[in-house]
């Protein structure tokens, strides 16, 4: 069984936030890895400090007064930074999210109100087909549109044979002296003046090449047209106006049954549906960018990780780790060395936890980048109008299989919609695919109905008078 564009979409963005976990979970993982750095950063700076009271004074009072008490500053204020970022983009994350919600159910609730007037506009499009059929007037009018429209195209094939004898016979009348001598002059017309041996000899003429039938012939093929257009000019005028009168009762009944306030509600409803699908879209975008954000606070390119470091490697550069290290190797007491080991294992905690960020954060960003692709695949979808009421896909159209090789990049996001097009046709309870694809319901409905109207030999010239004649012109829809 077919399923509808709208079940489709909603289906695309149900697998969209299900493979999003995927990415929260990783930076939630990434996130916490971050803390734990974090705070190992902050214990390897006590030790080092307490390392630095223990030793250092021995070697420079002021590395140790001045040195540690700046680094413990540089790195407070950094960490303050680092939380007071991560707090805003958290809050931003969690009110774009918000809003993509919103608009998401915003979007949806629209949908759920095209569906209904479209089913509503369809009922009443079958009363409204069953009442014109049963309106006299409807049925004389239409009777003599559809006779109209039948001698307006018997005109125009007399006007194509006209014109066709025309231009084969006209050369002839062209090409003969003695025709154009008698025409020139005027030979046969009221202001022909001639006397004596010259009218003789120009009606000696005239017999010879029997003038007069010739004169008839020539006027017809060289009027016949002109004439023939004007009143092909007059019968479209005089079907252009039988349309008016049917398409105004036409209009009367919709009216009277309510489809046409039916339509307008529909009309206003698809234009906010069209409006929620693009919010729907730029709110997705900003929760993406924002997550974007708050993954790349958890980078080991951080600019937070950066200025730590290079603090860090200043201060190494000033203390000489390495030789207090030594020093504190050669001194008997046992608290020196318990310090140096203990900030060993930190070292080797903080090499330890990098390389699971590492981790934590490729793993955040393929998924990030799975998502973006669904999203994507949505997003052209709204635009395409595939959550159109009418919109159907094929039930032999593998969804599942698409997007799940869509999310592991087997295949692009325009090779999935290309194919979803290739799946999908607009539905028409009224009339043909063929027909619907250019033609309104409206417009279908008068059509078969002039047609039923006119009887079996002028149905079809009917149908071609309201599709050539009707004044409004019309959608693909009821809206």
């Amino acid at each position: 069984m077919p399923t509808s564009g709208q079940d489709i979409l909603r289906r695309i963005s149900d697998f969209a936030a299900n493979a999003g976990l995927s990415e929260t979970e990783a930076r939630s993982a990434a996130q916490a890895t971050s803390i734990e750095i974090d705070q190992l950063v902050t214990s390897q700076s006590a030790s080092f400090r307490e390392l630095s009271q223990l030793y250092l004074p021995r070697i420079d009072d002021d590395v140790e007064r001045d040195g540690w008490s700046e680094m413990r500053g540089v790195l407070q204020s950094i960490l303050l930074r680092k939380d007071d970022a991560r707090r805003q983009l958290t809050t931003q994350l969690q009110q774009t999210a918000e809003q993509r919600v919103l608009t998401e159910n915003r979007w949806k609730q629209l949908c759920d109100r095209v569906n209904e007037l479209t089913a509503r506009c369809d009922d009443l499009g079958r009363k409204f087909a069953e009442q014109l059929s049963q309106d006299s007037q409807f049925q004389t009018l239409s009777k003599k549109a559809a006779e109209g429209q039948a001698r307006l195209e018997q005109a125009h094939a007399s006007l194509q044979d006209v014109e066709k004898d025309a231009a084969e016979k006209l050369p002839g009348f062209e090409r003969s002296r003695l025709f154009g001598y008698l025409k020139d002059r005027g030979f046969g017309a009221e202001a022909y003046s001639s006397r004596g041996l010259t009218r003789w000899l120009d009606r000696w003429i005239s017999r010879l090449i029997d003038y007069p039938r010739a004169a008839a012939g020539y006027k017809f093929l060289t009027s016949a047209s002109r004439q023939m257009r004007q009143l092909i000019e007059e019968q479209q005028k005089l079907v252009k106006q039988l349309m008016a009168e049917v398409e105004a009762r036409h209009s009367e009944t919709a009216a009277s049954l309510g489809l046409t306030q039916a339509q307008a509600e529909g009309s206003k409803v698809r234009g906010e549906q069209e409006v929620a699908a693009a919010a729907a879209d730029a709110a997705q975008h900003a929760e993406d960018q924002a997550r974007q954000k708050l993954t790349e606070l958890d980078s080991p390119d951080c600019q937070f990780y950066r200025e730590a470091l290079t603090a860090f490697q200043g201060l190494i550069q000033r203390t000489e780790r390495s030789l207090v290290a030594a020093r504190a190797a050669q001194t008997p007491e046992l608290t020196d060395d318990q310090v140096v080991a203990r900030l060993k294992h930190i070292d080797d905690q903080v090499a330890e936890k990098k390389k699971q960020l590492d981790q934590y954060f490729a793993t955040a960003q393929q998924a990030s980048k799975r998502t973006a692709r669904i999203n994507e695949l949505v997003s052209r979808c709204r635009r395409a109008q595939f959550d159109h009421p009418r919109r159907l896909f094929d039930d032999n159209f593998g969804l599942e299989s698409q997007l799940a090789a869509l999310l592991a990049g087997t295949v692009d996001v325009d090779h999935v919609y290309q194919d979803m097009y290739r799946h999908q046709h607009l539905d028409s309870p009224i009339a043909d695919q063929a027909s619907a694809a250019i033609q309104s319901p409206m417009a279908q409905i008068l059509m078969q109905t002039m047609a039923q109207a006119a009887g079996a030999a002028l149905g079809t010239y009917a149908a071609r008078a309201g599709q050539q004649h009707r004044l409004p012109k019309s959608k693909s829809d009821w809206f």
